[in-house]
C-alpha cells in the first residue's frame, strides 16, 4: 500500500523528490523489525509541522512523492536486491532525487549501484554506529554487516562517521583501502566537521543508519549502542555537507519500530530536514528570511 510522506502528496510527474520505501530486512543479525521502518516513518511524517523554523522553508514545497514499497523475494537476498536496484534505477532515470527508507543496511549496496549507473562517480558518507565492513556475515555477502566492504571493493571512496563498533580485521581493511574513519568518541571531543568535509569528494551519497544516534534518542534500532551522536550533531553534519557538496542521493535505514513513537518522529523529522537541505542546495527552495 502506498503511503504519502507528510501532508502534501505531489503527483509523480511534478515531484522532484521521490521517497522510496524499501521494507527489506532479511539480513538482520540481531533484533528484527526494520522492514516496518519505512511505514513507521511515513505514518509519523503526517504529524510533522510542514514549515521548518531552522531552515525557514517548508520542504514539502519541493514536491515529494512517496512510491509503492519495493517488493522483496522471500528466501532470496540476491533477487530482492535486484528489485531494489531496478526500482531506484527507474526513478533516477526519470530525473528524480531519490530518498530511500529501509529496511536493513544491506539495501545501500543496490541503491548506490543504481545511482552510479545513472549519475556517475561520487563518494560515500556513511553515518553509522557500525563499520559494516565484513566480507560476509553469517555466510552471506548480502548481510547488513557487509555493504560497505563490497562498495569499497568496487572502487567507492568511503567516509565513515559516528562509528563505535569495528573489529580488528575491518579496521585493517579500512586502513589499507584509505577509508576515512571518524569515530563517535572523536566527534564528541573534537567536532571534526572540517576534517569530514575535506575527506569527501565534491559529489556525495549519504547513507544514514539510525543507530548512529544515541539510543537515548533512538532506541528503536536493531543493534543499539551507547555513546552515539546527538540529533544536533547529525543535523549540523548534514547541513555542512549540503552547504559544501552536491548530494546525489540518500538512504535512511534500520529503524525498527518498538512502539516508542518519539523514535519514529525523530526519524521522520530527520528525513524531512534532509529533504529541506537538498531543496536549498538545489535551488528548489528559498529561505523565507533570506
Amino acid at each position: 500500500m502506498r503511503l504519502p510522506f507528510g501532508e502534501r502528496d505531489t503527483p509523480y510527474p511534478e515531484a522532484r523528490v521521490v521517497v522510496l520505501p524499501v521494507p527489506y530486512d532479511l539480513s538482520l543479525s540481531f533484533l528484527p523489525g526494520a522492514r516496518r521502518g519505512p511505514e513507521a516513518i511515513l505514518l509519523a511524517s503526517r504529524e510533522l509541522e510542514p514549515f521548518l523554523l531552522e531552515l525557514e522553508v517548508a520542504p514539502e514545497e519541493v514536491g515529494i512523492h512517496a512510491t509503492e514499497p519495493v517488493p522483496w523475494v522471500a528466501g532470496s537476498a540476491e533477487a530482492s536486491h535486484a528489485l531494489i536496484w531496478e526500482a531506484a534505477l527507474t526513478h533516477l532515470r526519470a530525473g528524480k532525487f531519490v530518498v530511500s527508507l529501509g529496511g536493513d543496511h544491506s539495501i545501500t549496496h543496490p541503491l548506490v549501484q543504481a545511482h552510479r549507473e545513472v549519475l556517475g562517480e561520487f563518494s560515500l558518507l556513511q553515518i553509522d554506529a557500525h563499520a559494516d565492513l565484513y566480507p560476509s556475515w553469517q555466510g552471506s555477502v548480502y548481510s547488513h554487516a557487509s555493504p560497505f566492504y563490497r562498495l569499497v571493493q568496487e572502487g567507492f571512496s568511503l567516509v565513515q562517521v559516528g562509528i563505535r563498533a569495528i573489529d580488528q580485521d575491518s579496521l585493517a581493511f579500512a586502513q589499507e583501502k584509505g577509508v576515512a574513519l571518524f569515530p563517535a568518541h572523536r566527534l564528541h571531543r573534537e567536532g571534526l566537521l572540517e576534517e569530514i568535509l575535506g575527506a569527501l569528494g565534491e559529489r556525495v551519497y549519504i547513507s544514514l543508519d539510525f543507530d548512529a544516534l544515541d539510543p537515548s534518542l533512538m532506541p528503536s534500532v536493531g543493534t543499539p549502542l551507547p555513546g552515539g551522536l546527538s540529533y544536533r550533531q547529525v543535523v549540523d553534519l548534514l547541513a555542512a555537507v549540503f552547504a559544501e557538496k552536491e548530494v546525489v542521493g540518500m538512504d535512511f535505514v534500520e529503524l525498527s519500530p518498538t512502539g516508542q513513537f518519539h523514535a519514529e518522529m525523530t526519524a521522520a523529522q530527520l528525513v524531512y530536514h534532509a529533504i529541506g537541505l537538498k531543496g536549498l542546495q538545489a535551488g528548489w527552495l528559498e529561505a523565507r528570511g533570506r
